[in-house]
This record gives C-alpha cells, sequence and structure tokens, in this order.
C-alpha cells in the first residue's frame, strides 16, 4: 500500500520572482480590474480604496517594507523546500489549477493529466522555469489508478492525456509549457529535480464549474482513499499550488484559514460563504486533499511564515502562506 508521507500548501505568485522594487507594477493590473473580490463582493479599484482607506496600507508599501516581506518569503520558501527533500518522496500528486493557460475555450471542473511528460523552459518566467527547455516524468500509472477510483468514488473526471499550448507563452514554443501552478513548485520546492508526478487541475477560478468547498473536501477525502488503495510501496506527497486571499490580500480572512487549516476545522471552512472563495483566494479549495491526507496521521501542521504582500494603497497583493505537515517517522 501506498503511504503518504508529506503535505504542503504554498503559494504561486508571480511576486515571488520579482525585486521588491517592482511589486508596485503589478498594481497597474489591479487598478484596472471592475472585479475585485473582497468580502463577498466584487469592488471597483476606487470602490476598493476608499473602503479601506483607514487600513494603513501606505505605510506598507514603502521599499524597506517590501524589501523585508521579500526577505521572509524567500527565506520561507528555503524552508519548505528544505523540508520537501527531507521527506524523500517517490512520487508527488501536485493540486493546482488552470488560469485561462490550456483550457482556453472549456473549463473542466477537474481534470488529471495522465501522460508520461511534463514540459517547462522559456518564454515562461524564470520564476516558474528554467532557461532552457526541460521534461519532467509524469506517471501515467497512477494517474489512471486515480481516475479509475474517483470515478468509482462518484467524481466526473477530465483525462488529460497531452498537454494543450500554454496561450500565455509569447512566443508559443515547440512544446506545451505547463501552466504556472507547476511551474512553481518545479521550480522552487524541488529545484527542477522532479520526481515521477500526477498533475491535479480543479478549477477553482471560473464559474459555473468550480467545485464548492464541501466538494473539494469530499475530493480530498477519496483522492487519499485512493491512494491508499494503490498497490506500491511508494512514498507519496501532496502538493497544493496557490493561496492565500488574493489578489485582494485579507489577513483576518487568511489568518481564519490558517487556523482551520492548523487545527483540521474542516467545519469553518465549509462554513464560509462561497462568495470568499473566489478569484485566486478560491485555491484555498486545493487545499483541502493535503488537509485530509494529514488528518489520518494526525500530524501538526508546520506554518513556516504568513507574510502579507502588497502592491496598492486598497490592500491588493496576495497573502503567502508557507505551511507544510510532515509526520513523524515517516
Amino acid at each position: 500500500m501506498a503511504e503518504i508521507v508529506f503535505g504542503m500548501c504554498v503559494p504561486h505568485s508571480g511576486m515571488l520572482g520579482q525585486a521588491p522594487e517592482d511589486w508596485l507594477t503589478n498594481g497597474e493590473r489591479d487598478r484596472n480590474n471592475p472585479k475585485l473580490w473582497y468580502r463577498n463582493r466584487t469592488w471597483t479599484y476606487p470602490e476598493l480604496e476608499a473602503e479601506r482607506k483607514d487600513e494603513g496600507f501606505e505605510a506598507l508599501l514603502t521599499i524597506e517594507e517590501r524589501t523585508a516581506r521579500s526577505k521572509r518569503c524567500t527565506a520561507a520558501l528555503a524552508e519548505m523546500k528544505a523540508a520537501y527533500d527531507r521527506a524523500n518522496v517517490d512520487v508527488v500528486i501536485i493540486m493546482g489549477k488552470d488560469q485561462k493557460e490550456i483550457f482556453v475555450e472549456m473549463t473542466p471542473s477537474i481534470a488529471i493529466y495522465s501522460g508520461a511528460e511534463i514540459y517547462n523552459g522559456p518564454p515562461q518566467r524564470a520564476v516558474y522555469a528554467p532557461d532552457h527547455d526541460v521534461t519532467y516524468p509524469g506517471h501515467p500509472e497512477l494517474a489512471q489508478h486515480l481516475l479509475v477510483s474517483l470515478q468509482a468514488d462518484g467524481f466526473d473526471l477530465t483525462d488529460l492525456m497531452t498537454w494543450p499550448d500554454n496561450v500565455w507563452m509569447k512566443p508559443l514554443p515547440e512544446k506545451p509549457v505547463v501552466p504556472h501552478a507547476y511551474g512553481f513548485v518545479y521550480r522552487q520546492i524541488m529545484g527542477d529535480a522532479v520526481p515521477p508526478n500526477v498533475p491535479i487541475l480543479m478549477n477553482t477560478f471560473y464559474e459555473p464549474t468550480q467545485p464548492s468547498m464541501k466538494r473539494s473536501l469530499h475530493f480530498g477525502k477519496a483522492l487519499v482513499d485512493a491512494v491508499k488503495a494503490w498497490k506500491s510501496d511508494a512514498r507519496v506527497a501532496i502538493i497544493a499550488s496557490g493561496g492565500l486571499t488574493h489578489f485582494v490580500c485579507d489577513p483576518d480572512l487568511d489568518k481564519v484559514f490558517i487556523d482551520a487549516l492548523g487545527s483540521y476545522d474542516f467545519d469553518t471552512l465549509e462554513g464560509i460563504d462561497n462568495r470568499s472563495y473566489q478569484s485566486g483566494t478560491s485555491e484555498v479549495k486545493l487545499y483541502c486533499s493535503v488537509l485530509v491526507a494529514m488528518q489520518e496521521s494526525n500530524t501538526q501542521m508546520t506554518l513556516v511564515d504568513y507574510v502579507p504582500c502588497l502592491r496598492t494603497a486598497a490592500g491588493t497583493g496576495e497573502g503567502m502562506g508557507f505551511m507544510y505537515w510532515s509526520p513523524a517517522g515517516a
């Protein structure tokens, strides 16, 4: 029986690959976004800035503050990578999502990549890929096992057998570059020494095919059951790529998430209004599979750091949460 020996939840923001001097340039995107999700509704940028004018964000936008927070993120990523390395895993399941990079004219609710090869490299940004073409190993055997097991458990899935072109890449490379949620893990956590892995793409972002938090928790349980039923002695890690709150950073809501994750408080996660699980914050749903897996071993979460990284006076940016679970004796 395969054993889940490690879990991790890690952000994949492009800000993590930028110099702090450049963070504020991202704010232009937010100022031009007419639908910034915050507190169960959408706001225009002027509305949001007026609503949050008393929260003191200007003081957090100085170059000194940005530099300090960037250094904390860099240190946290190094600790996360070290924890992953110590786990000595054979196979990794990566929970992520597509952001209209490869699924342009369709939005599968849940897809599992079952191919043998995963491509990365230019022209992807350096935070997500090396400066040369690379091919990483998929794990078709485990992917097929998961597809069959999860279908039997009531989940209708998309079998993604080959990667579509990644339309974010200009010009298009010869081979399709993997979406950034996965590239970040390969580059920053695995250091490009990528073991056989199965990318799972859950549409948390785009209505109307988003699984609810309740459904995401059910998926996590079914995924863990499927891994345990796999006839292998492999050491398996589950890594969720994404979160916490963005593109409007909400430290209060992030604290609720972190406290719930640290105490296996599924009721709190499920009880949060679904309107709070929109835009980038929706990626918290990806954490469910990690949480369910680690609950079975009663493993305590290690919160490496939580760093709100801001880029405008309205508090847009991202709550960077770095956390992992490593069962004793695993």
